[in-house]
């Protein structure tokens, strides 16, 4: 598990890396839900509804190595399921550290959205 220095470090660090995810929490211990420390924030992506779609970015450490993820409906967590409301969008390969971690998952969150905004050569004829 990691010391409170270490916590709030990282806390820090996603909090620069995301500035506009809120709502960030964190777990430090194992137990069913989680193998260690993870640690997530939140995007409403339609804020102003009654039942907002929740975007979140989670972090997780496993044998020493960093993994970031993408989801909705949840933070990802070892019981994530499509089938309870949240899906698993994007995840990282292992990585050394946090910041490792989370330069790689915005290289993947910027290649899904310039597939997604990319324009075809059809809809410009």
């Amino acid at each position: 598990m990691l010391t409170e220095t270490e916590i709030q470090q990282n806390l820090e660090q996603v909090k620069v890396a995301f500035p506009h995810l809120t709502d960030w929490e964190y777990n430090n211990e194992k137990n069913q839900e989680y193998f260690g420390f993870s640690i997530w924030g939140q995007f409403a992506a339609n804020s102003d509804e009654l039942m907002p779609r929740l975007f979140y970015v989670t972090f997780d450490i496993y044998d020493n190595e960093w993994q970031g993820h993408l989801t909705v409906g949840q933070p990802c967590y070892l019981w994530s399921s499509a089938d309870v409301g949240d899906a698993h969008l994007l995840e990282t390969e292992s990585c050394k550290s946090l910041g490792e971690a989370v330069a790689a998952l915005k290289i993947k969150i910027a290649e899904l959205c310039q597939a997604f905004s990319a324009t075809s050569n059809l809809l410009a004829e």
